[in-house]
């Protein structure tokens, strides 16, 4: 049915016409009239990149260029060309150009004739320019203003101080970003510098049509009350003039689904919203999430046909569920947070995404596949787009979409207060029903926040406006509340809306949307920083329902700051250090971790130094974050007496980096895994062994998931446990066909039941003191198996005494490789352990991107680091503990290449190897 239908669609075609359209993308000129600059320039692209290609201006990232630079920010621009149209073009009914991204403030002529402006970067912009073009050769010009220069003259002009008003001087930025629509970093943040970007940053181009063109096509699945899968479309014209009628098809590729029906559109009523259902005959395969399932996804064209002319939109969509469970929890202690997809409770396990870089056209989709396959390796399956960033790319969404990770989406507000002027809620309201409107298709999507920390920015009086609270507080409501969530409602019901993140969710409303305290462990989300306090000790953290925010600094690579240091800019306490570093005082708080755990490092030659504080850095970073992930892994199944507990999510403070420098990132700007990222490997894992010291006791939890839970009441303390599902039957109902419900059960099976080993060991013996094994069968998704005190433990192997020794857990077998230890004091009190020569002994070529690699040392080593200079890629494990003569590990690279380059990158570092005080 479905090709007989594409083959008389096709053959209808034939005799019809599309829009011409002319891609103005590609070549430009850009000017500075002050400067009498003229240069060759790319579209999509900026000014800041267009200067450096034509060699004008030095790397923006190199040492501190992004101060040197600053004058560019603050200078006008102009992006010029010409373009042909045809006598066909001119005789059409409409001409209009497209401008998918103006950044920001712009005047767009054609052939000097003022045809448009411009003021949010997030915005869609259609000017008619009919009146204004002719046939031949024609020329567009697009005058940016300074967004520095217009940020501040609104900021002047406003009625009273909107803060925050200026970054802190550590960030080197400009101020009043708050008060215009760009990407809020842009004008600097504490992880990243300040470009103040102008340009054409992404399509341009020009339609001509007689009709009616498709400009917008919205697109979302949803499930009815009995069970049957349905499309919610809309469809957005931009109609020539006058009355146009045809006939509107939607069809679902690969299906037998298709829904025809008659349409009049007019410049005023150029809309049309539609449920298409599909009907039970119809096998539809369901979308997961990473590591529950496969990620089926369809294509749905649509097409309108009227008087000979057809505009044609693809959307491709995942048939899943999303529910956001806020439920009373216990005897009035809160709601729950937790997210149910396709009806099984998911616990988010990730991360949170920046810009992948300052300038938006250095992003191609293999830098982004790159970016997010990482995160999908090491079984991510969400990630929250922070609200400070942009609205990301198609390539973005897809790709999430294609390896199952769920999208928290933030609208893009950030860490600040905004106007409410009519102006400033007109152009918001656009932004937010364009963007809704291009990305709810995306399967990946599962929540929108209305900002980043604004609700509780304004709680805490971070901005000091407590004597005119009032006035910033229906400011708040009427932006978050009464357009922004109005507008996202209408735009997308299939998904829940949150004012903020952090919030206390349904209790946030119910508070007048600016809670008592936002961000309790009670209710909804948390944002959770400590830079004093041991991060390696599990009782210093949060037990909330679901953490959307962690993280720790770190710094990246000595290799990777190659690129932008010079010689002399090796130095840890140096001027470059401090000024690559936007946290005030970060360079401190990170020794002051270290000295927590190590002794500090004393190396006389000072980049030596560098390059070891920089892996210690990275080393607090990684075991830091892990033991804050989990712990809130273990508290999914529990509750403390005042009603903390049942959290349902872990999202790390973040992914990726936008420059070489000390961040919070897990993934530096080159795309190379820093500690934490090899570490997230394990504790995302779907089957964890969580050992943690309990006061004097070793407590080891055992942790699954990517199996199907369903929700148990506790009688005792009145929460849904998550259990894993035990009947066959069950699983049937819960929409898994049979055959993936049969491998489900085994999956199950395998992931509850096994045999825990527990080994003692010394640190200067590869034998293990003495081995206990415990059988386990999980009743709970986190569950305690085994809980000892420790000197009972160490007395009963004759380890001489905690800093002598650790413990060591494996899963069943040795070769399983879920295995976890514990070190019984910090590194700084250890004793028995000595320099390994740990040393790369063979390199065998699996295939011509994957290589396996044989490591030998002569004693046990903490932190193993391998490194393949100048190779991008990653290894199968990193940081690791070597407790044996040998063992392998697979290097695979992004790219091929061959067996002697990489057994000459290849490098090795361990804990001994720094020279301590």
């Amino acid at each position: 049915m479905a090709g007989g239908f594409s083959c008389a669609l096709l053959a209808a075609l034939v005799s019809v016409s599309y829009a011409d359209v002319v891609d103005l993308s590609g070549n430009w000129t850009l000017l500075n009239n002050v400067r009498g600059e003229r240069i060759p320039a790319s579209v999509p692209g900026s000014m800041y990149t267009a200067l450096y290609t034509n060699k004008l201006i030095p790397d923006p990232l190199y040492r501190d260029n992004d101060v040197k630079l600053r004058w560019i920010g603050r200078e006008d621009w102009t992006y010029t060309r010409t373009f042909q149209l045809s006598s066909a073009d001119l005789s059409a009914s409409a001409l209009h150009l497209v401008c998918d991204g103006l950044d920001t403030f712009s005047t767009v002529f054609i052939n000097n004739k003022k045809v448009g402006t411009s003021e949010n970067m997030f915005v869609q912009y259609v000017y008619d320019i009919k009146n204004a073009a002719k046939v031949g050769d024609n020329t567009i010009s697009v005058e940016f203003d300074s967004a520095v220069k217009v940020a501040e003259q609104k900021a002047n002009a406003s009625a009273y101080d909107i803060p925050n008003d200026c970054p802190p001087k550590a960030q080197n930025g400009e101020c009043h970003v708050n008060m215009i629509r760009k990407e809020q970093c842009s004008f600097s943040w504490d992880w990243g510098p300040s470009f103040p970007t102008q340009g054409i940053w992404k399509d341009i181009y020009i339609e001509a049509f007689n009709t009616s063109v498709i400009r917008e096509l919205s697109v979302a699945t949803t499930r009815g009350s009995g069970g049957e899968w349905m499309l919610d479309v809309g469809v957005y014209f931009d109609v020539g003039g006058g009355s146009v009628s045809g006939v509107l098809t939607t069809y679902v590729v690969g299906t037998s689904v298709m829904k025809s029906m008659p349409l009049t559109l007019t410049p005023t009523n150029s809309s049309s919203n539609f449920t298409i259902t599909i009907p039970s005959s119809e096998k539809i395969d369901i979308w997961w999430p990473n590591g529950y399932g496969n990620q089926t996804r369809y294509n749905v064209n649509v097409t309108f046909t009227s008087n000979n002319e057809v505009s044609n939109k693809q959307r491709r969509v995942g048939f899943r569920t999303v529910e956001l469970v806020q439920d009373p929890v216990g005897n009035n202690t809160g709601l729950t947070f937790y997210f149910k997809i396709n009806d099984v409770p998911v616990f988010f396990k990730g991360s949170n995404w920046i810009p992948a870089d300052n300038f938006q056209e250095n992003i191609n989709k293999k830098r982004l596949r790159r970016l997010l396959q990482s995160a999908a390796e090491v079984h991510i399956n969400s990630m929250r787009v922070w609200g400070g960033g942009v609205y990301e790319s198609e390539d973005f969404y897809d790709i999430a979409d294609e390896f199952g990770i769920m999208i928290w989406q933030d609208l893009m507000f950030s860490v600040a207060l905004y106007p409410t002027t009519p102006d400033f809620l007109s152009t918001v309201s656009q932004e937010i029903t364009h963007q809704v409107r291009r990305i709810r298709h995306h399967p990946c999507i599962v929540l929108w926040a209305g900002n980043n920390e604004n609700e509780k920015g304004l709680r805490q009086d971070w901005y000091d406006v407590h004597l005119h609270y009032k006035r910033y507080y229906d400011d708040y409501v009427k932006l978050y509340v009464t357009t922004l969530k109005t507008i996202v409602n209408k735009e997308d019901s299939t998904r829940v809306y949150l004012s903020s993140s952090p919030s206390d969710g349904q209790e946030t409303e119910k508070e007048g949307w600016v809670a008592k305290d936002p961000g309790s462990e009670l209710y909804g989300d948390i944002h959770f920083y400590d830079y004093i306090s041991d991060l390696w000790k599990d009782s210093n953290y949060r037990i909330p329902r679901f953490a959307s925010e962690y993280g720790i600094q770190a710094w990246c690579d000595i290799e990777t700051l190659e690129d932008v240091f010079d010689s002399g800019d090796f130095d840890y306490w140096g001027p470059m250090s401090y000024h690559r570093n936007h946290h005030p005082l970060g360079n401190i708080e990170m020794i002051e971790e270290i000295v927590l755990h190590f002794n500090e490092p004393i190396n006389p030659d000072y980049k030596q130094k560098f390059s070891d504080i920089i892996y210690l850095t990275q080393i607090n970073q990684a075991v830091s974050i892990q033991t804050q992930s989990e712990h809130y892994r273990r508290w999914q199944n529990a509750m403390t007496s005042d009603g903390r507990g049942q959290t349902m999510g872990a999202l790390y403070w973040q992914l990726n980096d936008i420059w070489q420098a000390p961040t919070w990132a897990g993934i530096d700007y080159t795309g190379k895994w820093k500690m934490l990222h090899y570490y997230a490997r394990k504790f995302f894992a779907p089957i964890l062994i969580s050992p943690f010291i309990d006061g004097n006791f070793l407590n080891i939890y055992m942790v699954v998931d990517e199996i199907p839970l369903t929700e148990v009441k506790d009688t005792k303390t009145g929460m849904n446990v998550f259990t894993p599902a035990n009947s066959f039957i069950s699983l049937l109902q819960s929409n898994f066909p049979r055959e993936e419900a049969v491998h489900l059960m085994t999956k199950t099976a395998e992931a509850t039941t096994g045999v825990l080993y527990i080994q003692m060991y010394r640190w200067d013996s590869f034998t293990p003191l003495r081995t206990w094994n415990v059988t386990y069968k999980l009743k709970k998704s986190s569950q305690s198996v085994f809980k000892q005190d420790i000197d009972t433990l160490v007395s009963a192997t004759g380890c001489p005494g905690r800093s002598s020794c650790f413990l060591y857990m494996y899963l069943n077998d040795p070769a399983s490789g879920i295995n976890a230890y514990v070190p019984l004091t910090y590194y700084n009190s250890v004793t028995g352990l000595a320099k390994a020569q740990v040393m790369v002994t063979d390199v065998t070529m699996m295939t011509n991107t994957e290589f396996e690699v044989t490591v030998g040392s002569n004693r046990i080593a903490p932190f193993v680091w391998l490194d393949a200079i100048g190779i991008p890629g990653r290894f199968s494990d990193n940081g690791f503990l070597m407790m044996a003569p040998s063992r392998i590990v697979i290097f695979t690279s992004w790219d091929p290449v061959d067996l002697e380059t990489v057994k000459r990158s290849l490098k090795t570092k361990s804990l001994m190897d720094i020279q301590f005080s």
